[in-house]
């Protein structure tokens, strides 16, 4: 079952504290209304004695003030006597994790307009000596150089910086994670034990994170979406994104895995009833894309078979057009490599033991295809990379949702697929300024993406979503919800790109959503393959493409046998996980990292040599240090017993080659 923390009231956490203030005779009637700032600072979490009190929220636009009009203690009304405007905050209570659910209403009799940055949380933060921090990381981008920019992680001190500034936020062309990931982890001093928080919105359009110098004690911190001069009509409300805000104690390496404890444990959406393991998935694109027939796929079928793989996906080019150009024809099969459809590659996927997936882009559709001749009114022309004139399809509309919970839930029963690539290759700015240019219509088109995805993820209980936006360009809260993992980047042919993206990556989102693939093209023979290149990607979810059946059995042999290693660690990447060497500066540095059990009981070691050889001993963490540890060099017959006192102080002793890479595992006695 999902591991779910109690989820407490405000309330209940105030009502011993009421009681005894009423025992004493004072009237909670006589006391000043709280803000709900003022009841999030009440609250036994780190850090909150840093947050200054105020209304918690920015609407700008508005000269007038806000101020707070009643409470239950549960929710809290604020008004602007002014313009009429309403806002209304509830909290709830997660573990040490506050959720704030901000709706904005219109209750005058005139329209508001010229609505700018709407930022959910905004709060005024201390920082004695100004030694706030804060650590966060690129986007899902796709670099052919190492290191890469993808996922990179960054460090900004305010101690050490000569502006008090620092901002980062979504891609101008809309998608949400094409610049940075939309996570942010604060630490309130450079002291190893230091408090701090994580927050980040559930929301999947354009975004912000600011954090300013208020004096020199003082900083604001906004975490907001923008808008472009919004009007709110007389009556009407606004629901804005949901803000996640957890507290932790212990530096960055607990910021890291409460984030990625809470984002899997309470965020990730389960499967079957279970938490979500990363599976072993076969995709034919890179390697074969257009080139796809039914007898090529029962070949990889096989072969995907003998490795071990769990899910066998046919990606893009299965439809009339291929790819990019038969995007949008959504009624049948290309006749041309499928005469029968797709229901006999889908049966002998599954005589092999697989589950069968595929690949859809609903989202954009191409110039002739048919869901654009018989939908004309839905699409809107959006510049875009592709031969063909592409449309953005607009999902605020109703109907528009409506036909795609009935076009895939309809592909999904006749295949019965267990796992799709919902794919997302086009930038949203250009057609939401087209329908809105206030762009408000980012709040309407992502509740419409929610319910189909909502919807179809109900109706289809054994059916899998692999996220992805040209890779990783849209990974988020609101997407992270309705996704069993990504597909984390484009760039999959270095191997040592990919394991510098899933290792960095892993700073701020469990393992199980970073998948990342074995590619094989045409032309490679085995002595292209190499241990380092399956453990690259088994930081993560771990993939294979294309031509597979271009492996020789041995090397297919040698594949499988990680494969099962990988089953068998592959509850690790859901827990803990550290960081052991700074982040390569470049392809001369070795890279190492750590995933553990929450209890400490077992642990894997990933480590990856520069273009030098070299030995070295690695300090691990997160173990006991009174108890004995079997570690063992995976796929080899090394192995030795040592303390977990000497593992974390002495460290784990290391030998490689140059661009040799090797894996331990370390398990209790």
């Amino acid at each position: 079952m999902k591991t779910t923390k109690r989820k407490t009231t405000l309330k209940q956490r105030h009502r011993k504290r009421n009681s005894a203030i009423l025992s004493r005779g004072d009237s909670l009637k006589a006391r000043p209304k709280r803000t709900h700032i003022d009841a999030l600072t009440q609250l036994p979490f780190p850090l909150v004695n840093m947050i200054e009190p105020g209304i918690g929220f920015r609407i700008g636009g508005v000269e007038g003030e806000f101020a707070l009009a009643g409470t239950d203690e549960e929710t809290w009304t604020y008004t602007e006597p002014k313009t009429g405007l309403q806002v209304i905050v509830s909290m709830r209570v997660v573990g040490q994790v506050v959720v704030l659910c901000t709706v904005l209403e219109n209750k005058g009799r005139k329209p508001v307009s010229g609505l700018e940055e709407m930022e959910p949380l905004a709060v005024i933060l201390r920082h004695p000596g100004g030694k706030w921090r804060f650590i966060h990381a690129h986007g899902g981008t796709s670099e052919e150089h190492y290191p890469p920019l993808a996922y990179r992680t960054q460090e900004w001190n305010v101690a050490c910086q000569n502006s008090y500034h620092f901002s980062i936020g979504s891609h101008p062309e809309g998608r949400s994670s094409n610049l940075h990931l939309p996570f942010l982890i604060g630490l309130s001093s450079t002291a190893p034990e230091s408090e701090g928080f994580f927050c980040a919105m559930e929301w999947s359009g354009v975004w912000h994170n600011n954090f300013r110098r208020v004096d020199a004690e003082r900083g604001a911190l906004g975490v907001g979406v923008k808008m472009n001069g919004l009007t709110l009509a007389a009556g009407e409300r606004l629901a804005l994104p949901d803000v996640h805000l957890g507290f932790f104690t212990g530096g960055p390496d607990a910021g890291t895995n409460a984030l990625r404890r809470y984002l899997y444990e309470q965020v990730c959406p389960t499967y079957q009833g279970r938490p979500t393991l990363p599976r072993i998935s076969y995709d034919h694109w890179f390697g074969i894309d257009n080139g796809l027939n039914l007898g090529l796929m029962k070949q990889q079928a096989d072969r995907a078979a003998e490795l071990g793989v769990e899910v066998f996906v046919v990606d893009a080019a299965w439809f009339p057009g291929g790819f990019p150009d038969g995007v949008g024809n959504w009624n049948g099969v290309d006749r041309s490599k499928f005469p029968d459809g797709l229901e006999p590659l889908a049966d002998y996927v599954r005589s092999l033991g697989m589950d069968f997936g595929l690949w859809f882009e609903v989202e954009r559709a191409v110039e002739g295809t048919d869901m654009v001749r018989e939908h004309p009114e839905w699409f809107v022309s959006t510049p875009c990379w592709t031969s063909k004139p592409s449309y953005h399809l607009n999902l605020a509309l109703p109907e528009a949702q409506d036909y795609l919970i009935e076009m895939m839930g309809g592909w999904i029963r006749k295949l019965d697929i267990r796992w799709s690539r919902w794919d997302y290759n086009i930038d949203p700015m250009s057609a939401w300024k087209k329908i809105d240019p206030t762009l408000k219509i980012q709040v309407d088109y992502f509740a419409g993406l929610y319910r189909v995805l909502d919807t179809l993820m109900k109706e289809h209980p054994n059916w899998m979503v692999e996220g992805c936006a040209s890779g990783g360009r849209r990974i988020d809260i609101g997407t992270m919800k309705r996704a069993h993992t990504y597909w984390f980047s484009d760039q999959t042919d270095l191997p040592k790109v990919c394991r510098y993206m899933q290792a960095r990556a892993n700073r701020f989102l469990p393992g199980h959503l970073l998948n990342s693939s074995v590619a094989v093209s045409a032309h490679v023979s085995d002595e292209d393959f190499d241990d380092t290149a399956v453990l690259s990607r088994m930081l993560g979810k771990l993939a294979f493409d294309g031509w597979i059946t271009k492996w020789s059995p041995k090397l297919t042999a040698r594949m499988a046998s990680w494969v099962a290693v990988f089953k068998e660690i592959r509850h690790l990447l859901v827990q803990d996980f550290y960081q052991l060497l700074p982040q390569p500066q470049s392809a001369e540095d070795w890279d190492a990292v750590q995933f553990a059990s929450y209890p400490g009981d077992e642990a894997v070691v990933f480590v990856f040599a520069g273009a030098s050889a070299g030995k070295m001993s690695l300090p691990l963490r997160g173990l006991k240090r009174n108890r004995r540890y079997q570690v063992s060099r995976m796929l080899t017959k090394k192995s030795s017993v040592l303390s977990g006192k000497e593992l974390m102080e002495a460290g784990l002793p290391v030998t490689l080659h140059p661009n040799q890479s090797g894996l331990w595992r370390i398990t209790e006695q």
